[in-house]
This record gives structure tokens, C-alpha cells and sequence, in this order.
């Protein structure tokens, strides 16, 4: 029988320039599995349910339309289910979360402390499954990017919000989740420092910070590749706050980042060549363009699926 990719708490997006469908996509590659958007009763047929919690998931439940009946039919469908696993963290706590929940008029009437204590006991018994538990050889290191320039074969450590100095300050290899590199090592860090950083400084340091990000990086394993930052993004792209910067969507001017941009890109051909880069057309072209063209659904700043490095940056066919 198939596994399942699902979300019993939220759908998992639909529009293929979803940045969110796009971790999901990540996960079914490397399971052989497929997407189910809704979570269905049609996850009861799948040898294997894998939840995905989602690439923004921070470790609560966020209900926007509160604890619905759906959700409610959702989380008895898992709990129903002899095989679920939990993808990326520690099977949270469902009943719990909901049991706080009670009494409130967004909360369905059939969410009381015996079904929450239910499934909590049904969640103490779901295992998980997280990037560093694969059997890949090569794994790719870095921030919220990392989706778009990973490979089919990479185990992929992300670490959203993490900038390329405080990985460097903390030592990269502190985020190799206790692994010992077999195969490749991609990094990929950098894009957060120029879009808000760098420029807050009265010498951006460019040379000086790549220069250490080499050195660290090349001390990891015998095959270390490096990922160009992402193009700069298009000003007037609307930008969700959680990717504000002391209360600003990036600091300094288009051409000012991008020039950081290119000088990063140099310096990194400088040092090694073993870099990966989406097409150079994408870091000239006008700004709106490629905001439109490459890069996900409706704001944020992340490469859409579609035009994923495994997907030859929109040259090869969707993969599931």
C-alpha cells in the first residue's frame, strides 16, 4: 500500500508556488509518497500516514477558525490509523493543545476532556521521522532556502531565520544534528545577512565573513558546496512580519543589495568552485519580474517549487 503525506490541522497548499507545498514535496520525494491536501478518509487506505506539519510549524497549533468539527473528523482519522508518523518533530501533543481550547464558541461541542485524553494517549505512541533519521549520504545545511537548492539525495538540515554569521559564531558544524558527513556537504546561509544585516554595518565586511565561511565550511567534509544567496527580492513584494528585521522587511536600497549580492557571489567563486547557483539571468533581470516569474505564491522571499534546483530551476517537470 502507498503512504501519505497529510495535515490533519491545516491544508497543505495546493497552488504548485507554495514555499509551504514545497517541504511537503521535499518530504514525498524522499518517502516515495503522495500528498493528500485535506486529509481525507482516503489516508485510511495508505499503508504509512506521515504528518507534515507544515514548513512554518513552530510547535503549536495555530486554528484560525478554531477547533472546528473538521479538524476534530481530522484527528480521528489519524488516531484511527495503525501506522502514523510524525515528520520533522516529536509527535505533538494534539489533546492537550485542544483541551485548552474547550468552552470557547470557535470549539466543536464533540472536543471534551475524554476525546482530548484520548488522543493524547493516541499521540504518545506516534514515532517520528526527521531529516537526520534518512539514509542519504549528502546533506545540505542552512536556512529556510535550503528547499530550493537541495538535491533528490540530500538529507536537509534547515534552520529558518539563521543567519550566516551567527552560524559561523556558533561553528557550522554545530549544525550537523550530531551527523557525521558521509557523502556532500551543501551549505547554504547567507541571504537573511544581506537583506537585513550587512548593511547596518558602516563596512558590510563581505571578503572577511565569506572568507571564514569557506574556511569552516571546507573543515566539514572532503566534498563541501556552497549555495549563492537568493536574488534580491522585489521592494514592493508584500512581506509577512515573521520575516521583519527590527520592524523592517530589509534594510537598505534594491541596488544596494544587490550589489552585496554580486559581491558575495564573487567571493565566493573566489575561494572555490564549487558553488551552486540558480541561472544568472535571475540576478540582472527587473526585480518585479522575477518576483512574479520565480518566486513563491502570494509574499515572502523563497524560491517557488516550480523553479526548484531539483527541478533544474523550471527546466525539468514538476516532481510530486
Amino acid at each position: 500500500m502507498l503512504s501519505v503525506v497529510t495535515n490533519p490541522i491545516s491544508n497543505i497548499p495546493v497552488n504548485p508556488k507554495s514555499h509551504v507545498l514545497g517541504w511537503a514535496q521535499t518530504w514525498c520525494r524522499q518517502l516515495d509518497a503522495s500528498i493528500d491536501n485535506k486529509c481525507d478518509p482516503n489516508i485510511l487506505r495508505s499503508g504509512i500516514v506521515y504528518i507534515d506539519h507544515g514548513a512554518n510549524f513552530g510547535g503549536t497549533l495555530n486554528l484560525f477558525g478554531g477547533a472546528t468539527k473538521e479538524i476534530y473528523d481530522r484527528i480521528n482519522l489519524i488516531c484511527s490509523h495503525s501506522h502514523v508518523v510524525s515528520l520533522d518533530w516529536d509527535m505533538p501533543d494534539y489533546g492537550a493543545m485542544l483541551k485548552k481550547r474547550i468552552g470557547a464558541k470557535t470549539t466543536y461541542e464533540g472536543i471534551t476532556e475524554q476525546w482530548c485524553d484520548q488522543v493524547s494517549q493516541r499521540c504518545k505512541h506516534i514515532s517520528s521521522l526527521k531529516q537526520q533519521d534518512l539514509n542519504y549520504d549528502d546533506i545540505m545545511v542552512g536556512d529556510s532556502h535550503t528547499i530550493a537548492f537541495s538535491s533528490s539525495t540530500d538529507r536537509v538540515y534547515r534552520n529558518d531565520g539563521k543567519t550566516l554569521y551567527g552560524a559561523i559564531k556558533a561553528g557550522l558544524g554545530s549544525f550537523l544534528r550530531g551527523t557525521t558527513p558521509k557523502g556532500r556537504v551543501s551549505l547554504c546561509f547567507g541571504s537573511i545577512d544581506i537583506r537585513h544585516h550587512l548593511l547596518r554595518r558602516d563596512n558590510p565586511g563581505i571578503e572577511d565573513l565569506v572568507a571564514k565561511y569557506v574556511e569552516q565550511g571546507n573543515d566539514l567534509a572532503e566534498d563541501v558546496w556552497y549555495c549563492a544567496p537568493v536574488p534580491v527580492e522585489y521592494e514592493d513584494r508584500k512581506i509577512p512580519k515573521s520575516g521583519f528585521y527590527k520592524g523592517t522587511p530589509f534594510y537598505g536600497t534594491f541596488a544596494e543589495r544587490r550589489e552585496l549580492t554580486d559581491m558575495f557571489i564573487n567571493e565566493l567563486y573566489k575561494r572555490t568552485d564549487k558553488v551552486i547557483q540558480p541561472p544568472k539571468e535571475w540576478y540582472t533581470m527587473d526585480g518585479e519580474k522575477y518576483a512574479k516569474t520565480y518566486m513563491e505564491f502570494g509574499s515572502s522571499f523563497h524560491i517557488a517549487p516550480p523553479f526548484y534546483r531539483r527541478n533544474d530551476w523550471g527546466v525539468s517537470p514538476l516532481g510530486a
